[in-house]
């Protein structure tokens, strides 16, 4: 009987390693793995963006401008041809040779532009800068669809598919265009030629990842532009990965990342097909962590067959600690006060936790790391914000170890502190750097961004908890604040301690609106004005303490 019990006690022992073992070892493998893919996806969709807004939105928003404003340009609107005039192709009116002379220097200075016209609604004639002598001489403007379809648009801008130039230069151009009114009728069509070569030139001069392939894609998943050559085999999964970012592509046991964000013309996406090196990378961590648990469960197997008698006491202890490592917690230790071989499979127990908890720091820092990429991004265009956040988040550490906030509210208004001005992505620049004061329309769109930041990071799982404080950085005391007006004990102490911790920032920082910096004494004056209006009366005072004691 007792014999038997021994050997189930040894057998049971040395299954629960050897599983729990391999269990630990192939999860943490597979986290790991899993964590490397969603960054570098998110490394990649954060580039994306980055390059469409600094490269493509920009190119988009310059068209626009240009032709909105030629468009209601006074002169244009009200442009006539003289009687008799025939209908001008290849030729400029001396009534026009002013504008066109305008247009032929807006075409030197901006390389984009291939060509600037004016198309009338009263015969098809198209005032063309610069002339282009090969166009046909029967061409009617009102025939050409972006024509047709700029007229179609009712005042809004027109952006159209690719197509061949109707000269002899055989150019893939593409148009953007708008309808000019007079007295609320079509009179004609202000566009502009854009050389399709021209957003293959822009990939090109982009710093990427040499193992990325960056396409440009039309509506029907065409492929307009890339930025190399790619391996044949992966032209079938580019329009997939257009419409399915997070997809994970193996090829002949290379695997690739793909991500895609839109373009606002004509509803095309920007890819990125990514080859990455996970196996190679990885691999350390696969041996160490399998090396860790072949250990373990060797020494299990010498310890249960050996001290099978005394291990009815330890196992329990042991059993406790992997059922808490199994739900998650990896600070739990064992404490076995034997002193044999099972106090040796203790010992690596623990160690082997160390090295798992080294791991999930890592995946923290590597965390932190995309994060700070974002808010990175953010800072980039601004020399006078440029490293606020950290400034932020340093000072907001300092005050929240004074007011003893846990290990985890600490994490969570470090991370707050670096993205809080993440929803200033969505906040076009010239609002962002205007060195005058907003008008009230202006100072509503800045309000936005704690809201547009939340929407961009709630579904993160980690920092579900930064976005909400990141929500309330602006709120105030008094319930005067955005974006919901919340006051008092409504407010999160995370956020309280954000929102004077980025008001001590703005107001001891040069500012594009204000060019004097605050002494120290109009800085603490400033705070104490502001508490328990807008700021925490509480958080303010410690804030106070650290300045009176130095520590900034």
């Amino acid at each position: 009987m007792t014999k038997s019990i021994r050997t189930k006690i040894v057998l049971s022992m040395v299954f629960m390693l050897v599983t729990g073992g391999m269990f630990l070892g192939v999860s943490n493998y597979t986290d790991s793995k899993m964590l490397a893919i969603d960054i570098l996806k998110r490394n990649n969709q954060s580039e994306l963006r980055n390059i469409s807004d600094y490269y493509f939105e920009k190119l988009i928003y310059d068209m626009e401008f240009i032709v909105k404003t030629w468009a209601e340009d006074s002169d244009i609107v009200s442009y006539e041809k003289e009687n008799g005039q025939g209908r001008y192709v290849k030729s400029i009116p001396e009534n026009f040779e002013e504008i066109q002379g305008k247009w032929v220097g807006i075409i030197r200075s901006m390389e984009n532009i291939a060509w600037m016209y004016y198309a009338l609604e009263e015969d098809g004639s198209i005032f063309i800068a610069p002339v282009d002598e090969t166009m046909p001489s029967d061409y009617d403007a009102r025939t050409r669809d972006w024509y047709i379809g700029t007229a179609r648009e009712n005042g809004d801008v027109f952006w159209t598919e690719p197509y061949i130039d109707a000269g002899e230069s055989g150019k893939l151009l593409q148009t953007v265009s708008r309808g000019v009114y007079r007295n609320n009728e079509l009179v004609g069509v202000v566009g502009l030629d854009i050389e399709l070569q021209k957003f293959t030139e822009i990939i090109n001069e982009l710093s990427y990842s040499k193992h990325s392939y960056i396409f440009l894609l039309n509506q029907m998943g065409d492929i307009l532009a890339h930025n190399s050559e790619f391996p044949p085999e992966l032209k079938p999964y580019v329009r997939r990965a257009a419409y399915n970012s997070d997809e994970l592509i193996t090829i002949d046991s290379v695997e690739y990342v793909s991500s895609s964000v839109p373009i606002s013309i004509n509803d095309w996406k920007l890819v990125a097909i990514t080859r990455t090196n996970l196996e190679s990378e990885l691999r350390i961590i696969r041996n160490r962590i399998f090396g860790i648990v072949s250990t373990v469960i060797l020494f299990g197997i010498f310890i249960s067959i050996v001290l099978s008698r005394h291990l009815l006491r330890p196992l329990n202890s042991l059993i406790l600690a992997t059922d808490e490592v199994s739900r998650g917690n990896f600070k739990i230790r064992t404490n076995t006060k034997s002193k044999d071989e099972f106090n040796i499979l203790s010992n690596s127990f623990n160690h082997m936790l160390d090295h798992i908890e080294d791991l999930i720091k890592e995946r923290d820092k590597n965390y932190l790391k995309t994060v700070t990429v974002l808010a990175n991004a953010i800072e980039a265009s601004d020399e006078y914000t440029r490293g606020h956040c950290d400034r932020v988040g340093e000072i907001s550490l300092k005050i929240g170890k004074k007011m003893g906030l846990s290990e985890r509210q600490m994490d969570n208004l470090r991370f707050a502190c670096i993205l809080h001005d993440v929803g200033k992505i969505g906040i076009n620049d010239r609002i962002l750097n205007k060195p005058s004061a907003l008008t009230k329309e202006e100072y509503e769109v800045i309000k936005k961004h704690p809201m547009i930041g939340y929407e961009i990071i709630k579904e993160v799982d980690f920092l579900e908890e930064p976005a909400n404080i990141m929500l309330q950085h602006h709120e105030r005391i008094d319930g005067n604040g955005y974006p919901n007006g919340i006051k008092g004990e409504e407010i999160r102490l995370e956020a309280k301690i954000l929102a004077v911790a980025d008001t001590y920032d703005s107001i001891s920082s040069e500012r594009v609106y204000r060019k004097r910096v605050f002494t120290k004494e109009e800085i603490k004056e400033e705070l104490i004005r502001s508490s328990d209006t807008q700021l925490d009366t509480e958080v303010v005072n410690v804030l106070l303490d650290i300045l009176d004691e130095k520590e900034i």
